[in-house]
């Protein structure tokens, strides 16, 4: 093991950024099967966005000559409809008839919408001029040719998929889904019952990483029930770590008799660091068998979310993207004074309240690790740096959502 001391959050993540490499690989797929996966290259647009001038409206094309006569203007009988591959060139003192989404005739950048006209004998009057290309929208004014539409590394998501597809693009290379294996530990973890016995406890972690794992660049499997037996937890890393880039654990990770992981880790592999300086979340291990990264994750249900959600959500987005992005953040202002223990960081859960212009948010009664409602209940966390040692009523950190941290 590499840290005396407990490691801050900022180090967590140089360090994980400087020693957690893998290589996915890509693979093609279908545009429709993309949503959150990430790109394994460079984007480009083949073609101009539109690919040709089109009206904006419904409407009449008109040469430019006809912006100064607004009457007496002759239809012509060539109706451009959507979808028509034909060239049209208008001649002198005509409009054609066009609708929203037409190739423009050649010699036409100007449509005047079919509100401002008047129509008698197959002719037509202007009763409100439009500018020179008003209502026509021109060939590549959204995207050029050879443009660069997203970066290696991006996600896709739902507000740029359409643009994917509009410059033809029916599949799309992706980095490989990550595969990640997942134990829970404990002698007295049970399948969810409402009649416990003893000592038993439901195994609430479970369902907690199958939903925190269900992203689409994620191919998951729960691995099971980790017993509190070194030799048998060795036995289980060894056989899965061939299988999987990354094994998640809960629990095993503290100081106790019972809990082996760590010396097990540390005896068949490397431990990057064990013991962190944040609150909850202090057992936290990162190490690594073989080729495979193993995190081992506390038992208490509060710190396997906000640790997952903080530190290991972004940990895995970076190996599949190569880009660290992390939870965004705003400004709140805290409704409370407390007292806290410096060199270590804090995340309190929070419910917020709106004041006119400003968030104001309140300490959920309930703090400890294990309070699994204070996550059901609350709103997102606060983030209290190491070197402060009284939150004082009126001051402002910064808060963090649980959608912004989980989604």
């Amino acid at each position: 093991m590499t840290n005396k001391n407990p490691l801050t959050k900022d180090k967590i993540l140089k360090l994980l950024k400087k020693d957690i490499k893998l290589k996915l690989g890509s693979e093609l797929i279908a545009l429709e099967k993309s949503l959150n996966r990430f790109l394994a290259k460079d984007l480009v647009s083949k073609l101009y966005l539109p690919p040709f001038n089109n009206s904006a409206v419904d409407g009449y094309a008109l040469l430019k000559s006809n912006l100064n006569n607004n009457s007496n203007i002759l239809i012509n009988n060539k109706r451009i409809v959507a979808g028509d591959k034909q060239n049209i060139y208008l001649k002198k003192n005509t409009v054609s008839r066009i609708f929203t989404g037409a190739k423009m005739p050649l010699n036409s950048k100007t449509v005047v919408m079919q509100e401002n006209v008047k129509l008698f004998n197959k002719k037509l009057k202007i009763n409100k001029l439009p500018r020179y290309g008003e209502n026509c929208r021109l060939k590549g004014e959204d995207i050029k040719k050879g443009q660069k539409i997203l970066e290696k590394g991006e996600k896709i998501k739902v507000n740029n998929i359409n643009l994917i597809a509009a410059i033809g693009k029916k599949k799309i290379i992706v980095n490989k889904k990550i595969k990640i294996g997942y134990y829970t530990s404990g002698n007295e973890l049970q399948k969810p019952t409402e009649n416990l016995q003893g000592s038993e406890i439901n195994n609430s972690n479970f369902y907690s990483l199958h939903a925190l794992l269900n992203q689409a660049y994620i191919k998951q499997k729960f691995l099971g029930n980790l017993k509190d037996n070194k030799k048998l937890v060795i036995s289980s890393l060894l056989k899965n770590t061939k299988k999987f880039d990354i094994i998640i654990t809960t629990g095993g990770a503290s100081v106790g008799e019972e809990d082996h992981l760590i010396d097990a880790v540390n005896q068949i592999g490397k431990v990057y660091f064990w013991k962190t300086a944040i609150k909850p979340g202090r057992p936290l291990a990162i190490g690594k068998i073989n080729k495979t990264i193993i995190i081992c994750l506390p038992g208490n249900p509060v710190s396997v979310h906000l640790l997952y959600g903080m530190l290991i959500k972004p940990l895995i987005e970076y190996i599949c993207s190569g880009k660290l992005n992390l939870p965004k953040s705003t400004k709140v202002k805290v409704n409370f004074s407390m007292k806290k223990k410096n060199k270590r960081l804090e995340w309190l859960r929070v419910m917020v309240q709106k004041n006119k212009d400003e968030l104001i948010v309140n300490k959920f009664p309930k703090q400890g690790s294990g309070m699994i409602s204070s996550i059901a209940y609350s709103d997102g966390i606060i983030e209290i740096p190491e070197k402060v040692s009284f939150i004082s009523k009126g001051e402002y950190y910064s808060f963090y959502s649980y959608e912004d941290i989980f989604d």
